[in-house]
């Protein structure tokens, strides 16, 4: 009987491909749920639907940002233990997806949620002055990182798709200044003058990008990963490893710690950051990781450990 199906929530986002998803195939795919659909008109929809979501499957259709929503609105309600999160990648980076192993096919994205392999991840909190609070999931990047997001949005991206990261990266390497930040992990302070900052739960960012490339959401820690200054000719001499989405960590010049708590400050408008996608402002901000916030459903190659 209908009634007696597990109930889910699907929010879809038809702006980022969500479209192409109908309710009826869902419904059929996913046979054992009870799914309520919910399509989202403008932001801050998802987010809502999410935080008024407090027991069973949530599933979000759209990109990293209709995502970075929802898991806000889970974080603003607190995070619900009987909510467990899937996701079917319609974007055009699925940066999350990438790490959690969820493929973009749709039949073997909606095979996965079938499947039903569910891990329990960290989550993070940013808090400025410009924000307050604002919870995400995957990774948080400012400066170079940042600065090329924000090209890349938009046109751009509508015209190049991933690539257009690369194309933003090559314009902002031109005329970027690194300036000097400091950095608080767990209490213990540096100075660095950073070129790029990634704050990362997990690993990608821009359409593939490993920001963060040995990062464990379910370790309770966040990992810090700072490019320092070495000039232009030093950034495009990581580029290639970076871009070619290997791990570059023991790089001269790449600096790489973990903490619970890690605080980012310099002079105004020195650096400015984004969490999946988001502006997070320039101000001084401080990270937090949440241990263990939520249970979200894994693809088939998830690991949590990346291999060194």
């Amino acid at each position: 009987m209908e009634s007696s199906k597990t109930k889910a929530r699907v929010i879809c986002n038809p702006a980022s491909g969500g479209g192409d998803y109908e309710p009826d195939d869902v419904r059929k795919e996913l046979g054992g749920f009870d799914i309520e659909w919910i399509a989202t008109e403008k932001s801050g929809d998802a987010a809502e639907a999410a935080r008024q979501w407090t027991d069973g499957l949530l599933i979000v259709i759209g990109g990293d940002g209709t995502v970075n929503e929802a898991v806000n609105g889970l974080g603003k309600a607190g995070f619900p233990d009987g909510v467990t999160l899937a996701i079917l990648p319609t974007g055009t980076s699925n940066d999350l997806a990438a790490t959690l192993a969820i493929p973009e096919d749709p039949d073997a994205a909606e095979d996965a949620i079938r499947r039903n392999r569910v891990r329990t991840l960290d989550a993070a909190k940013a808090t400025s002055d410009g924000v307050g609070e604002m919870f995400f999931i995957n990774a948080a990047t400012g400066g170079f990182g940042a600065e090329t997001a924000d090209i890349a949005d938009g046109e751009m991206k509508s015209r190049w798709g991933k690539l257009a990261y690369v194309r933003a990266s090559l314009e902002v390497a031109r005329d970027f200044d690194a300036p000097e930040v400091e950095f608080t992990l767990d209490g213990e302070a540096r100075c660095m003058k950073a070129v790029n900052v990634a704050v990362g739960n997990c690993r990608y960012v821009g359409g593939g990008w490993p920001a963060a490339p040995r990062a464990n959401p379910e370790d309770g820690l966040l990992d810090l990963v700072v490019v320092e200054d070495a000039g232009l000719g030093g950034i495009l001499a990581l580029a290639p490893p970076m871009l070619a989405e290997s791990d570059y960590m023991d790089k001269e010049g790449v600096f790489h710690a973990r903490a619970k708590r890690i605080r980012v400050e310099t002079s105004p408008g020195g650096l400015s950051f984004n969490a999946d996608g988001e502006l997070v402002g320039d101000e001084p901000v401080e990270f937090e990781v949440i241990p263990g916030a939520l249970k979200v459903i894994v693809g088939e190659g998830y690991v949590a450990e990346p291999e060194a």
